[in-house]
Parts: C-alpha cells; structure tokens; sequence
C-alpha cells in the first residue's frame, strides 16, 4: 500500500512540474504502425503535431490499414492531448480526445472474379464520422526524436474500433 501511495504522489508532482519539452509553438511530424480491433487488422500511419499553447498538442493524423478480405479502410483524425510529465521532461501521459472520419472499401469486383463469378461489379463504400477517446505515452530520446505508445477508440456507427499505435515523432 505504501508503494502505491509513494507512485501516486510521485504521479502528482510530476504533474505539476510539466516543462520546456512541451511548449507553445512546438511543431513535430510521425510515423506509426497501428493495429485495428475493429478491422482486426494492421496498418501504418503518418500524423503532423503543433503545440498552440503550453502542454496541449493539436494532431492530424491518417491512417491506412492494408486490405484485408477485400476491404480496404483508412481513417483521418484531428485530435487534441494534454501532455503531463511524469519523469525528468522525457516521459509524458497524455488523453486523447478528437474527431474521426473513416471510409471503408470493400472491392467487389475483385472478390467476384477471384470467386469465378462473371460480370461487372462494383465497389461498395462505407463513410463515418465519430469521436475519438484515447491515451497515449511519449518518452524523449532527444530534444528532436521521441516514441509513442497510444490506444485510441474511435466511436462511430457501424465503424466502431480500438486503434492500438506504436510510433516515432521528430520534433522541429
């Protein structure tokens, strides 16, 4: 119990002791390789990050996953996080709260020609927009590069699905 109590007041300190990794005009691009529970499937991603004000980060992201029975799925986000230091301005937590808009494809015409099935098909499109719930880890390996650890769920109707990433920032 006592430990506990110790990682608490540990969490609490660092909290209020954000500092200069994270401010006002600070601008970063990444690179993320993302698993969907909902497509249950993996994919690969790119995000542009600024910092309008102290501690709180603007993201636009996208993400596609690789097609996976003839459905192809990519997704945009816009998603804002407040960063809290945890150790020595190198490990930050951080919730995700933001917008999502996905499209999924599914290719009919492929799926039927590799079925043996004649004629012309088409391909069916599916499009949502929803609300994204998340958090995420970053730790500092430099002033310029840091890694991400993020969960992010995107609620939206017939598209809901956990978005599980790993990735790498450079910071400008």
């Amino acid at each position: 119990m006592k430990k506990i109590i110790a990682i608490l007041c540990a969490a609490i300190l660092g909290m209020g002791a954000a500092s200069a990794q994270v401010d006002k005009g600070d601008f970063a691009v990444g690179a993320n390789f993302i698993y969907g529970s909902g497509i249950k499937n993996f994919g690969v991603g790119a995000r542009i990050q600024y910092t309008p004000i102290d501690h709180v980060r603007g993201e636009f992201g996208m993400n596609y996953f690789f097609q996976k029975d003839y459905v192809n799925m990519w997704d945009m986000n816009l998603n804002a996080e407040y960063l809290v230091n945890l150790y020595q301005q190198r490990l930050y937590i951080y919730p995700i709260v933001g917008l999502s808009y996905a499209r999924s494809t599914f290719d009919a015409d492929k799926f039927f020609k590799d079925h043996g099935i004649e004629g012309d098909k088409d391909k069916f499109n599916d499009n949502a927009f929803g609300l994204n719930l998340g958090a995420g880890v970053e730790y500092k390996l430099s002033n310029h590069w840091g890694v991400t650890l993020e969960y992010r769920h995107s609620i939206m109707k017939d598209l809901d699905q956990g978005v599980f990433g790993i990735g790498a920032n450079y910071k400008f």
